[in-house]
């Protein structure tokens, strides 16, 4: 009977290995490919109608699960607008107001992020979602207890495109990566709308700090280049990756287990240059041609789920206007399937990108023009 136990034991890890990868697993491309990219015509809406900007950033957050219509938020006018950028269905429609002052005011906020739930709101600090027509608000430093009085960040969005994917589309749980200030330790913290729960996770401190730079330029005040993981949740699997390496890390919540992955690229380097050390930095001068340096160099995106096969990253390089900006795609096992330059394609992309429909969104800046927002869809398809 032993014998026959070890080897279901060995069968079922056997798979697990298989589905999951290795503790840390270099992908190399294959070179037979088996995905094909093609770009629609450019398309366009106009953002002036709604008094917005295609030239401001702005949050954004998909309304079902598939990417049919989004959620935008119209900072000019405080208000969340719904936009619609297929070509059948393509509109802009002026919504809600999201209120400042009184009961359930939401004062400001970084980003937000739709679920079946409602809508959460996420500062620096704290998020807020409403909850029996009362506003919930959840301040960081209060949960963890911890008896020190420094100041808990939320973290995991990419500030330069606007989508947080906090929770999965059903929206039973959240996600977030929470900084203490002073011991600059991340933690991964999941909620359920009633507690707190600390998922096992182990953060790439070295490579964070290493890629730190800051600079105190009077007593108490310090700057830095601000960059922290990115956090997606991809159904039952929480993702984290990096703005400066090729990492990716992804947790199972059904057996709370991390895996690393090190996807290599034969279009760009897996990682950004290592800065200079901060203690050499010695005026403000010298901190931002250090820090405009590191932005410059090669740039990764947070993942993005496109289909129920395909996961996908952006991955730019250099100046924006000449910048080589690569499309890598994985499956669900983090294998990546390919990787493509759209610049080869289209010279006039920005770097703002999104899912719609199972097609990749990627705005345009041919002929900028403040009121229009222009862009293309990408299709992916096996060959």
């Amino acid at each position: 009977g032993l014998k026959v136990t070890q080897m279901k034991r060995f069968l079922v890890l056997g798979v697990f290995v298989l589905f999951w990868g290795c503790a840390e697993e270099k992908s190399s491309l294959d070179l037979q490919p088996q995905y094909q990219i093609s770009f629609s015509e450019e398309m366009s809406l106009d953002f002036g109608e709604v008094g917005m900007s295609s030239e401001v950033l702005f949050s954004i957050s998909p309304l079902d699960e598939k990417n049919e219509s989004f959620l935008v938020f119209n900072s000019f006018y405080r208000r969340l607008d719904t936009v619609s950028f297929s070509p059948e269905k393509m509109r802009l429609v002026p919504g809600v107001e999201v209120p400042k002052e009184g009961p359930g005011s939401i004062p400001g906020f970084a980003t937000f992020s739709y679920t079946e739930q409602g809508i959460l709101f996420f500062t620096a600090n704290e998020f807020y979602y409403f909850k029996d027509r009362e506003t919930i608000k959840i301040r960081m430093s209060e949960v963890f207890s911890d008896g020190s009085k420094s100041l808990k960040s939320i973290y995991g969005y990419d500030v330069t495109n606007g989508i947080f994917k906090s929770a999965s589309f059903k929206g039973d749980f959240i996600s977030i990566v929470v900084k203490d200030s002073e011991t600059e330790k991340y933690t991964l913290m999941k909620y359920d709308f009633e507690t707190f729960e600390e998922i096992p996770f182990s953060f790439d401190s070295e490579q964070i700090s290493k890629h730190r730079i800051s600079f105190d330029f009077a007593k108490g005040s310090t700057v830095s280049n601000s960059f922290s993981p990115y956090l997606t949740v991809a159904d039952s699997v929480i993702i984290v990756s990096y703005p400066f390496m090729n990492k990716i890390s992804a947790v199972r919540l059904d057996n709370l287990k991390q895996a690393d992955f090190l996807p290599e690229s034969q279009l760009f380097k897996s990682q950004k240059d290592k800065p200079i050390e901060s203690s050499e930095i010695k005026s403000f001068e010298e901190f931002y041609e250090a820090s405009s340096k590191w932005q410059k160099d090669v740039n990764f995106g947070a993942i993005h789920r496109l289909n129920s096969r395909l996961l996908y990253r952006m991955v730019g390089a250099g100046e924006e206007k000449s910048r080589k900006l690569v499309l890598e795609l994985f499956n669900n096992a983090f294998e990546k399937v390919g990787e493509f330059n759209l610049k080869d394609i289209h010279t006039d992309l920005k770097w703002f990108h999104t899912t719609v429909e199972g097609k990749i969104l990627i705005q345009s800046w041919k002929d900028p023009d403040e009121d229009i927002f222009k862009y293309y869809l990408i299709s992916v398809d096996e060959i």
